[in-house]
């Protein structure tokens, strides 16, 4: 007997060859996706086992949830070394460099004389520091250096959160702590990523203030700057810390940027074999089996966003997850986290 769907041309709507489709066209963007903006960080055969992960634990095949699985790695957002030097670039004159030639032209009574503006900008600027937010550890201190070099400054302009402060023997030997530079009027404290605003603000609570009561009645600017932050933690910053309005990011994440969220940008125009539905939740029990209690990442940021230097723990952990991390299940990783000493 004649077989009519293959003389209709319908046996390719086959569910299974439809997902077959969808997979092999997922594996072409992320193999492209890995030679054009990953580094080559993320080979084919380390993208294989990372879908090994997803063995079938939600209750649907392992098929199904490494095409899930899969679908959410296509949607990764990747900033490499040159995508970072660009941004850092970006954030210098954005956010330093042209806020203060304005600066300078209003202390000049507004004139347009670049022959004036030029050595006042510089007086001015000889008067700023550029540090990291937090301890040596951490991600907004390592991109110091890559922020020197593309903004072509001096190493004089650099310096650590414990040398704005120095200690010295009064007449009577005792210790007094006084401000090391008091000439410096502003203090730029740059980050990668933002999420819930808790690093920056336990920085203000804890070192800050402090420098800031030392310093009075003379007043310091505090500046934090960095290059991605959620809407909901640049403003917490904003409101809660000492930097107020002097927060600010070359991106602002709203709540599109929630992967897992009713209003994700990933999850809208997917492939008809995906469902959304299916999607969070494969991302949110592997979640919570790699980071109990924080399946969708820290403050339930749900991104998925990561660096060539490190992955951001707002990241969803079934990207970053490891034992080492608290994973009560063995995880090959598709992007590396390097946790914080003392985390």
């Amino acid at each position: 007997m004649t077989n009519l769907a293959e003389i209709l041309g319908l046996e390719d709507d086959h569910p299974a060859n439809k997902e077959q489709d969808t997979f092999n066209a997922l594996k072409l963007r992320i193999t492209t996706l890995n030679v054009r903006s990953w580094e080559q960080k993320l080979q084919w055969s380390e993208v294989s086992r990372w879908l090994q992960n997803f063995d079938g634990k939600t209750g649907r095949s392992p098929d199904t949830e490494q095409l899930h699985a899969l679908f959410l790695l296509s949607q990764f957002m990747y900033f490499g070394s040159r995508e970072v030097r660009v941004l850092l670039k970006s954030l210098y004159k954005e956010m330093i460099l042209v806020p203060f030639i304005q600066r300078a032209r209003t202390s000049l009574g507004g004139t347009r004389d670049v022959n004036k503006i030029e050595p006042e900008l510089k007086r001015q600027l000889s008067c700023t520091r550029i540090l990291g937010i937090g301890s040596p550890a951490e991600s907004g201190t390592h991109l110091l250096y890559f922020f020197r070099q593309e903004n072509l400054l001096s190493k004089d302009q650099f310096l650590s959160a414990a040398e704005i402060i120095k200690a010295e023997r009064d007449q009577d030997g005792q210790f007094e702590r006084t401000i090391r530079y008091p000439d410096v009027t502003d203090y730029f404290f740059i980050d990668d990523v933002c999420g819930s605003g808790d690093t920056a603000k336990k920085f203000s609570e804890n070192v800050l203030e402090e420098i800031s009561f030392m310093a009075h009645p003379r007043k310091l600017n505090f500046h934090y700057y960095c290059m991605f932050a959620t809407q909901d933690g640049i403003n917490t910053i904003r409101k809660e810390t000492i930097f107020g309005d002097n927060a600010a990011a070359i991106y602002e994440l709203d709540d599109t940027f929630e992967s897992l969220s009713a209003t994700s940008r990933f999850l809208k125009n997917n492939p008809n074999d995906i469902d959304p539905d299916a999607v969070k939740d494969i991302a949110l029990q592997y979640g919570d089996l790699l980071w109990p209690g924080l399946p969708g990442g820290y403050d339930d940021n749900q991104l998925i966003l990561g660096f060539g230097h490190n992955t951001p723990d707002n990241t969803l952990p079934i990207f970053w997850g490891h034992p080492e991390h608290g994973a009560t299940i063995p995880w090959n990783q598709a992007f590396q986290r390097h946790w914080k000493i003392g985390y």
